[in-house]
C-alpha cells in the first residue's frame, strides 16, 4: 500500500484505517468460522445472512448503485464467478 500512496500523512491515516478494516474482517471471520466448526450453521445459510446484513447496511447509504457494483465485483472475484 505504501508503494502506490505518495504522501506519508495519508499513509499513516489509511494504514490506520487499514488496521481497523482488518480487525472487523478478523472479528466477521472469527464469528463465520466458530459457526461452520461447530456445525451449527451451513455455508449458504450463513452466506444468506451475510446478504442479509449487507442490505440492511446499505439501506440508507447515499449512492447505492455505486457501492452495489463495487461489491458485486468484489463478490465475483472472490467467489471465482465470471
Amino acid at each position: 500500500m505504501g508503494k502506490i500512496l505518495q504522501f506519508p500523512l495519508q499513509q499513516v491515516a489509511l494504514q490506520h484505517e487499514a488496521e481497523k478494516l482488518k480487525e472487523v474482517s478478523d472479528k466477521i471471520d472469527s464469528i463465520i468460522l466458530d459457526s461452520l466448526d461447530d456445525q451449527e450453521v451451513e455455508p449458504y445459510e450463513i452466506a444468506g445472512i451475510l446478504a442479509h446484513r449487507l442490505g440492511s447496511l446499505m439501506r440508507n447509504m447515499n449512492q447505492k448503485n455505486k457501492i452495489w457494483d463495487v461489491c458485486e465485483k468484489v463478490l465475483k472475484k472472490q467467489a471465482i464467478i465470471d
